[in-house]
């Protein structure tokens, strides 16, 4: 048999290329189609002849590409994941600010929905109102004697009997659940409205919010029916419609470095960056509520959990940071600079941003 070199050599080019030369998405022998998709733009719409109705509707639309002002700070590069910190964010869980409370729960407005309708139907009691827009879901009039099954008719009784207040005969009672979504990306928030009446639901005699016991009974019970699992989890259609904004997102701030916008009251967003800094586990060195300042120590070790690990004695080193709290008309914005109040590096202000977010309640 005679071997011919440049048999040989072709042989060994191949396997030096190996399959690449083959498979090389779209510049190989045969193209890779699995991220055409990328480069896909949308088409026409559909046109219909006049006299005749469409019956086709687009199944799958093009989302709406939101520009992410932070992701200059990985120009030309995608970041590895990181892990924000090792602590357990509760999946449900009761918030209080002052008289105010209200259910937070990891889950996406859009799965909350349909709990929350199948909670009052377990209730037997009817359903008046469904706004999924505004995310509101409310109860017929009902007597809460006990004659009136399930949570919420058992959360009216018990906190008008702690209030010291009458049930049934008479009064009629209303329960307005409203969904928002949270703080943390992803999650939701549920606040309850109790309505009374001595006249048959009259509007010029309907009283909002009167008993306090009853509306912190109702949020008590309804968490409670959350946790236990009873209704079965799905997610709504209906419910993605919910138009709530987001309550908190990072955006760039002056000097491109990014902030994190919440649009919520200072009370609350103090209570929420301060709450959020304990859990995240990083070092509160001092926090001035007058002059809207936290001072914290960010720990240098970068591996995943560091916000999470307690060191064993002697002092925590790390990066120091001033967190600034700003009101403006319907929001409060906040910054995160160096020990000295000085800008800091990009990477460093979004990250501490987004376990504040990821960290609140």
């Amino acid at each position: 048999m005679v071997f011919c070199p440049f048999v040989g050599l072709v042989c060994v080019l191949l396997l030096t290329a190996g399959c690449g030369l083959f498979f090389k998405d779209d510049e190989g022998l045969f193209a890779d189609p699995r991220d055409d998709y990328i480069d896909a733009t949308e088409g026409r719409p559909l046109r219909v002849p006049e006299g005749m109705q469409a019956s086709v509707g687009d199944t799958w639309p093009i989302p709406e590409v939101v520009e992410q002002p932070t992701s200059k700070t990985y120009v030309g590069e995608v970041p590895r994941p990181r892990f924000l910190a090792g602590a357990n964010v509760d999946a449900i869980k009761i918030q209080k600010l002052g008289s105010k409370s209200w259910i937070v729960l990891a889950d996406a407005p859009e799965q909350v929905w349909p709990l929350v309708k199948q909670l009052i139907v377990d209730s037997n009691v009817d359903m008046e109102r469904e706004d999924p827009t505004a995310g509101i879901v409310e109860t017929a009039w009902f007597r809460a004697d006990s004659a009136a099954p399930g949570v919420l008719g058992a959360a009216v009784r018990t906190g008008l009997a702690e209030a010291g207040e009458t049930a049934g005969g008479t009064w009629l009672d209303r329960v307005q659940v409203r969904i928002e979504r949270g703080i943390r990306f992803g999650s939701s928030e549920v606040h309850v409205v109790h309505y009374r009446s001595n006249s048959g639901g009259e509007s010029d005699a309907v009283e909002t919010s009167a008993v306090a016991a009853v509306e912190a009974e109702l949020i008590t019970q309804i968490a409670d029916y959350f946790a236990e699992g009873v209704a079965a989890g799905s997610v709504s259609m209906v419910g993605r419609d919910i138009a709530s904004e987001s309550k908190a997102r990072i955006v760039e701030g002056e000097g491109g470095v990014p902030t994190l916008v919440l649009n919520i009251g200072f009370d609350r967003a103090w209570a929420t960056v301060d709450g959020a800094l304990q859990r995240a586990e990083m070092v509160i060195t001092e926090s001035d509520r007058e002059n809207a300042t936290f001072r914290a120590v960010v720990p240098d070790d970068r591996r995943p959990g560091f916000f999470a690990r307690v060191f064993a004695g002697g002092p925590r080193e790390g990066t120091a940071i001033t967190i600034r709290l700003h009101v403006g008309t319907d929001s409060v914005v906040v910054e995160v600079q160096d020990g000295s109040g000085q800008p800091i590096s990009r990477e460093l202000a979004e990250r501490v941003l987004l376990t504040l977010r990821e960290f609140a309640a």
